[in-house]
């Protein structure tokens, strides 16, 4: 699809959907901005480091996080690498998005505390449901209906079965 057209796309969906004047609704326009600073009416209110080994240059060479509208309500995942810092303030360079999904009743995001097929992996996000039996006292949920993960190498999101992924229960008695 051309620029132009996938520009008069976002531009007629903005008519259906509100969206903040002149700022980025769609994927590409996402993908190789650097932030902080978001874009305005936007933010990050979630997000973690991704590292891909142990020394102090891998830690937290790549990130995941939302980017949120003013109102806070979550609208997509970025994927990023660290391109430098302004003070104590690090510089993320966005090289994936993918939309935040819709979540059902007892549904939740579980970014950075999940494994897959048992190994633990930050760079995982999955859809839970909370809305089960005896949820407060369960050590993990199983992701329901769907599980990305940062691809390391490539800085992009790949899916991943949800049958492949659990997720720590953040609120789990005794922690």
């Amino acid at each position: 699809m051309t620029a132009l057209r996938t520009s008069a796309m976002v531009a007629l969906l903005c008519m259906v959907v509100p969206c903040p004047a002149g700022e980025p609704n769609g994927s590409e326009t996402w993908i190789g901005r650097v932030v902080p600073p978001f874009p305005d009416g936007f933010k990050s209110n979630t997000g973690g480091c991704v590292g891909s080994g142990r020394s102090a240059e891998q830690i937290c060479a790549r990130s995941i996080g939302t980017i949120d509208d003013a109102e806070d309500r979550s609208l997509k995942f970025y994927a990023a690498e660290l391109v430098g810092r302004i003070g104590n303030e690090a510089r993320w360079k966005i090289t994936d998005v993918v939309p935040y999904p819709k979540l059902l009743r007892g549904e939740r995001v579980s970014i950075s505390t999940c494994v897959i097929d048992g190994v633990g992996d930050p760079g995982v996000i999955a859809v839970i449901d909370t809305a089960v039996e005896n949820a407060e006292a369960r050590e993990m949920f199983e992701a329901s209906r769907w599980a990305v993960r940062l691809d390391r190498n490539k800085g992009r999101f790949v899916e991943v079965r949800p049958t492949e992924v659990s997720c720590y229960n953040e609120g789990a008695e005794g922690e």
